[in-house]
């Protein structure tokens, strides 16, 4: 029932493409803390590069590590192979990831296999995923300005267009696209990838910013390339010959660095090994006070500290939000009211379609779906009803179980999941429907933890009403505090730079049992 947003496959695939070229693995702490004292700006080299094509590019093949919160988790290869008789190219990129959450061991496998032109613009791919025992695999191609698209998981099939006004690029050649399209300090670009597993085109901004070098962190001479798509950031230092040195994101905690292949490989044994549970230590935010009534909790006020400055907190309905200043730095408190839910408002009509809309993990156009949607609601007119019926039997039909579920209809079939996958299935239910509903993500406090990573949903009866499938609550208990929102799981990527970073205080908080302020 946590989101495990922080270590997602949607993110380990943006990572899969990252070059480093160093051992470490306590590097990542001295990044975190003050990274500037470790690198020297240089002058820039006096020869630009002259890399403007893949054929031209020096290496073929290259093995990276892959450290997360200070410890390795994994590895992944790249390899760049012409196509005989074209000036075509397969980008091939694999991926292993083993993490421990909550206990569980999750094994991630990702592959993808990229055609691209000589200047990287996309013309198929193949790409596949699994986590523990589920897959998936999706294929496709662009062709008479649209991308077609073919997913297949254990239990579904789906084809979708999507249509396409501008080059495309495939996420595996994001650090390739500077090296081909200028590697010079000041320069910037901006370019469309494809990501296969949520099936949407994304924007990515790039900035060359400066020439530098590392000798403490083994970072040769290279250039330091800034890319940001959707909210998820990372830092790049690539070489004059268009090899890349060193990756980082999540301001440091996630890390990639360049090794042999005996290396690489030896992680599958290393992997193997019991290892910390890295992933709850690192998106878990501890409070100075327990919260003793989280799921009966009508109110409750927190001061939110280190929320990054372009990270702006939703603030209407149950949600009230407000800057204040401690300690001469910007925090945020934050006061959940669930008696305040009661007025009114309208949406427009594009927010009214956009979130009736299906997409590839939210099928609400599906005949299953909505013959199932029918079904729950069949007895009932009124929408505010339908929302606590809908709930109510998503939270009583899908088992609670560590399971990763790639769409709604998937989790219609397995009947289990864990919070996305009652997340997923309920919005494609109240689509089916005709109730517009947004996906939420956020933190909800669990007891005897502290704050952790979750979805829900909002659905909208003249109002954004808050329910979560999950716990079966309409509306949700105080305890959940909204960071994003939006149609489908690309909302929830900019919480990439809010895991591992906040803290969080408990001020007070109400319980309904007997209504005391605590």
């Amino acid at each position: 029932m946590i989101l495990r947003n922080n270590f997602s496959p949607v993110l380990l695939r943006m990572k899969e493409k990252l070059f480093l070229t160093f051992p470490l693995l306590l590097v990542t702490v001295l990044l975190i803390s003050c990274s500037t004292l470790y690198f020297e700006t240089l002058p820039p080299p006096s020869q630009r590069t002259t890399i403007s094509s893949l054929s031209q590019i020096p290496y073929h093949e290259a093995w990276f590590g892959i450290v997360f919160n200070g410890e390795k988790v994994g590895f992944s290869r790249i390899s760049i192979t012409p196509i005989p008789g074209s000036e075509e190219f397969t980008i091939t990129s694999e991926s292993h990831i083993s993490i421990r959450f909550l206990g569980l061991n999750w094994q991630v496998h990702m592959k993808s296999e990229d055609v691209v032109k000589n200047d990287l613009t996309l013309k198929s791919f193949q790409y596949s995923q699994k986590v523990n025992n589920r897959y998936l695999e999706a294929k496709g191609r662009v062709e008479n300005n649209n991308l077609t698209l073919s997913v297949k998981s254990q239990e579904t099939m789906s084809e979708s267009k999507i249509p396409i006004r501008e080059k495309i690029f495939p996420a595996s050649a994001i650090n390739l696209y500077p090296v081909i399209y200028g590697l010079n300090v000041g320069m910037h670009h901006e370019f469309l990838v494809f990501e296969p597993m949520t099936a949407h085109i994304y924007k990515v901004k790039q900035k060359v910013v400066s020439y530098e070098k590392s000798p403490r962190l083994g970072v040769p001479p290279a250039f330091r390339v800034e890319t940001e798509m959707e909210g998820f950031s990372v830092k790049t230092w690539i070489n004059a010959s268009g090899e890349t040195e060193m990756e980082m994101g999540f301001s440091g905690i996630l890390i990639s660095y360049r090794e042999n292949e005996e290396e690489a490989k030896r992680y599958l044994v290393e992997s193997s090994l019991a290892k910390k549970d890295l992933a709850y230590d690192f998106s878990l935010v501890k409070t100075n006070r327990p919260i003793k009534c989280p799921r009966n909790a009508k109110s409750i006020t927190v001061m939110v500290i280190g929320l990054p400055a372009e990270i702006k907190l939703p603030s209407g309905g149950i949600q009230k939000v407000k800057a204040d200043t401690e300690n001469g730095k910007t925090v945020h408190i934050i006061r959940v009211d669930t008696k305040a839910i009661h007025y009114e408002e309208s949406i427009t009509e594009h927010m009214h379609q956009l979130y009736l809309s299906p997409s590839p993990q939210i099928e609400s156009h599906h005949p299953t779906v909505i013959k199932i949607s029918q079904e729950i609601v069949k007895d009932t007119r009124d929408e505010m009803d339908k929302v606590k019926i809908l709930t109510q039997w998503v939270a009583r039909e899908i088992s609670k179980e560590l399971a990763d579920s790639f769409s709604a209809l998937e989790v219609l079939n397995t009947k289990k999941g864990e919070c996305q996958a009652h997340t997923m299935l309920y919005t494609a239910l109240a689509r089916a429907a005709k109730i517009p509903t947004r996906l939420v993500g956020g933190l909800v406090y669990l007891e005897e933890h502290g704050f952790l990573y979750h979805s829900w949903a909002e659905s909208f009866v003249n109002r954004w009403i808050p329910v979560d499938p999950t716990f079966g609550q309409v509306p949700v208990d105080a305890t959940h505090i909204k960071i994003v929102d939006g149609p489908d799981w690309s909302s929830f990527l900019s919480l990439s730079k809010v895991v591992g970073r906040i803290s969080i205080k408990v001020i007070d908080y109400t319980c309904d049992e007997d209504n005391l302020d605590r």
